[in-house]
């Protein structure tokens, strides 16, 4: 079983080779500036490795997108503008920005669980506020999907406390 899990961490390494560079240099820099500066504590570490996980999944996120084959559209017919991602891209940066807010917004509190109902609030205001600018229906479905990607983030973030804690 182990050799299959491998594998595959292997396969999804050379899939989302942007994201394992990104993480190696985010890894890399923590490591050796908790050794070279007396200040930098472990927790900077963390952020500075969860930072580098951001910047790669974002970069995963711009080069799928733009090697999505382009839908094939009628002359004359406007083809999307911006940038697209993908969804369970989407996610993971979610769950990712609940990770980092969700500990900031808990550490201010004073509670995780205020940082977690004050994500879910501001996922729901958002898209209200976009709903409203837009002039267009409320997106319940993404602002459900983004609110349980944010809680995503929070409860991983307090199985690693936990973890640490007991460890």
């Amino acid at each position: 079983m182990d050799i299959l899990v491998n594998c595959f961490a292997a396969f999804a390494a050379l899939c989302h080779w942007r994201l394992v560079v990104s993480l190696a240099a985010g890894l890399l820099a923590a490591v050796v500036l908790a050794q070279l500066v007396p200040w930098f504590t472990g927790g900077m570490g963390l952020w500075l490795v969860l930072f580098a996980c951001g910047v790669g999944m974002l970069w995963e996120g711009d080069a799928s997108a733009g090697a999505a084959p382009a839908a094939s559209a009628a002359i004359g017919e406007a083809q999307p503008q911006g940038m697209l991602i993908s969804r369970p891209v989407a996610a993971l940066g979610l769950c990712l920005i609940g990770m980092v807010w969700g500990g900031l917004l808990g550490m201010w509190m004073g509670s995780l669980w205020a940082g977690a109902a004050v994500l879910v609030a501001a996922s729901f205001a958002v898209g209200m506020l976009w709903a409203w600018g837009l002039r267009r229906p409320v997106p319940w479905a993404y602002m459900a999907s983004a609110a349980c990607a944010l809680l995503s983030g929070v409860g991983l973030l307090r199985v690693l406390v936990e973890m640490t804690e007991r460890g």
